[in-house]
This record gives structure tokens, C-alpha cells and sequence, in this order.
């Protein structure tokens, strides 16, 4: 079984685990954790707990961050890669990136579903024009 376990900054990976349960329904092995103010020796402790107390149907674990090179996630990564997990780290998250993996988790061949969803985040970001201006063509 694929867990997906989001970290940021303050409560970004918190909204985000919210959203997707209000658009999916409550999920299974989908956790979030936020760096806060309380510092790193808190939150490493948080993951410590949340490491200990993981399902044994978890063999593999999506980490998807807020920023690369962030304290919510390479320390997400160091706990979780003393453990017997294989594991994947993404940064960048979004909604439509994290949807596309949990929506798609029991389906898909782990780096297959970490391709699609890298893809679904990717097209999900565009510029939105809502002009009313129609392009005429000039005779």
C-alpha cells in the first residue's frame, strides 16, 4: 500500500489534506504535518510519532513538500528514510498533482503514479484570461 504524507511550512499541508477530503471523501493513509512555530525539534518529534505509529500495510511513502530544499521536507525525508519504506519526495504540491496520486494510488505501479501525478500538477498551471475582448480580424 502507497501512504502519501504532505509537509509545508505552517498549515499548507493541513488545507491541503482538507481539500482533498472535501473533494474525495475521507482518505486512508494520506497524513499532513506543518512546520510551525514551535521549531524542528517539535515537528521531528511529530513525524517520529506519526513514523512509529504507521500502518504495517505501508510499503511505500509519496512525500510531497511545499518548496524543495525545505526544512518540512528534508527532515521529512531523513526520518522516513531510516525506515523500510520506499520512499519518493516531491515538492511543489498542488491540488490537482495531489488528487491525480490519491485518487489513482490503488491502480497504479508506484513511480508510474509519481510520473502521472508530477504531470497532472504541471497542466494544472496556466494563465487564466477572462477577458471579455474578442480577437477581430482585421480585413
Amino acid at each position: 500500500m502507497i501512504g502519501v504524507l504532505l509537509v509545508s511550512h505552517s498549515k499548507l499541508a493541513h488545507g491541503m489534506k482538507s481539500a482533498i477530503e472535501f473533494v474525495a471523501g475521507e482518505q486512508k493513509n494520506l497524513f499532513s504535518l506543518g512546520l510551525e512555530e514551535s521549531g524542528i525539534a517539535s515537528y521531528r518529534a511529530e513525524l517520529e510519532n506519526l513514523v512509529a505509529n504507521l500502518s504495517d500495510d505501508i510499503k511505500q511513502m509519496i512525500i510531497v513538500c511545499d518548496i524543495p530544499a525545505g526544512s518540512p521536507g528534508t527532515n521529512a525525508y531523513d526520518i522516513l528514510t531510516q525506515t523500510d519504506l520506499d520512499i519518493e519526495m516531491l515538492s511543489g504540491m498542488n491540488l490537482a498533482m495531489l488528487l491525480d496520486m490519491i485518487l489513482m494510488r490503488e491502480g497504479k505501479e508506484f513511480h508510474q503514479l509519481i510520473a502521472d501525478g508530477i504531470k497532472a500538477g504541471k497542466e494544472s498551471i496556466d494563465r487564466m484570461d477572462f477577458s471579455e475582448e474578442e480577437d477581430e480580424e482585421e480585413f
